[in-house]
């Protein structure tokens, strides 16, 4: 929490809410009640443990041989082919050409790493404050079945793009584009309608604009004395908090062709995005899980509380022990292995039923939504198994 606060100040504001006995806030209801508060320093624990190798002075996840996957994230950047869209945001920022930060120079990688980490690490520590929000949307689209008609999202979709359409964050949903004036008339519309379905079905937008605003307010009117790179760094991690929960946005209606192709997150493309999808997925854990029984059958009536008014129990346990990341990079093709490894054979087979569809989701090798085929992995296994007593 300390971190949260130094790196991104506006935290002050909301930490009462994270805080705060929400349950809303604190667990996902619609996937077994797993919670998101612990979840989110987690996440920023494996990102640093990918790219950095952690505190302990572990080595850091490695694509090939002689490559880490920071040092994989920097070459793409500096490339500057499928990042073309973080060059041009640079320059609107302030940096000329001749600068380090454009060069693929000792200095410039230097500068490159720290951000890159700082940036990871800022999206992954808040890539969920969007949930509330999302249940609020949630309930919204249940009134419209039950034939009321509360406010048109699409409405709240224009005022978006008309305060937040320029910045970075909106790039990734014009296909890693920055619009000029010569596009087509149409491409408002349907940049609008892409954002009220993500409004409506993603917590991921909620949560890049809530990250954006609360930034915003604390920008002084009119003299901002905010550092270009620093600014840039908030702006980098808002897009990837979007784009880390885009697979439903992507796929749409689309049962075997997705309706959005152009929104793939490719690691070519965005690899800080990638990396923070990456760890989302790969944290389950120490990830605790609500469970809900009926107080007579884990207590006799002896050992209930007198003032108890509901016959409920409530544990909130972890059953995930770890998760063991390995990228054989040697063999032909690369396969990469995420092995969720439980203690409890019950929910080691409740991962097992979630699996087949997260893996198609994020992972099938011809249209899943994460494509790592730029780090050189061609194939992604995904495993639940016991964990060695």
């Amino acid at each position: 929490m300390d971190y949260s606060q130094l790196a991104f100040p506006a935290y002050r504001f909301i930490l009462p809410e994270v805080l705060a006995d929400d349950w809303l806030a604190t667990v996902g209801w619609h996937k077994l009640n797993r919670d998101h508060v612990l979840h989110q320093p987690l996440t920023a624990y494996v990102v640093l443990k990918l790219l950095t190798g952690g505190e302990h002075a572990d080595p850091p996840f490695m694509v090939d041989d002689k490559t880490s996957l920071l040092d994989a994230c920097v070459d793409e950047i500096l490339k500057w082919q499928g990042t073309a869209y973080l060059r041009e945001s640079l320059f609107h920022i302030g940096i000329r050409e001749g600068d380090p930060w454009l060069e693929n120079s000792p200095v410039g990688r230097a500068l490159w790493r720290c951000l890159f980490v700082e940036a990871a690490y800022l999206a992954a520590i808040f890539h969920d404050m969007g949930y509330p929000w999302q249940y609020v949307n949630l309930l919204s689209n249940k009134l419209e079945h039950a034939g009321l008609q509360p406010d048109s999202p699409g409405a709240g979709a224009e005022q978006l793009l008309e305060a937040f359409g320029d910045r970075l964050l909106f790039c990734p949903l014009n296909g890693y584009r920055v619009l000029n004036r010569t596009v087509p008339a149409t491409w408002g519309q349907q940049l609008a309608a892409t954002t009220a379905k993500a409004l409506r079905k993603t917590h991921g937008l909620p949560g890049a604009i809530g990250f954006l605003y609360l930034n915003d307010i604390l920008r002084d009117y009119p003299v901002d004395d905010t550092h270009p790179i620093r600014q840039f760094c908030v702006e980098w991690a808002a897009m990837a908090i979007l784009m880390h929960d885009m697979p439903k946005i992507y796929w749409g209606d689309g049962t075997t062709l997705p309706s959005n192709g152009h929104m793939r997150l490719k690691f070519s493309v965005d690899p800080l995005s990638c990396v923070v999808a990456l760890a989302d997925v790969v944290e389950d854990f120490a990830r605790p899980v609500a469970r809900f029984q009926d107080l007579e059958d884990v207590a006799p009536p002896a050992a209930r509380p007198r003032d108890a008014k509901e016959a409920v129990a409530l544990t909130y346990r972890d059953s995930c022990d770890t998760t063991v990341l390995t990228l054989h990079h040697a063999s032909s093709p690369a396969v990469l292995t995420i092995d969720y490894r439980f203690s409890q054979e019950d929910q080691c087979a409740v991962k097992r039923h979630w699996i087949p569809k997260e893996h198609r989701d994020y992972f099938d090798r011809q249209h899943g939504y994460l494509d790592l085929s730029g780090m050189g992995v061609d194939r992604v296994d995904m495993l639940a198994s016991r964990a060695a007593v």
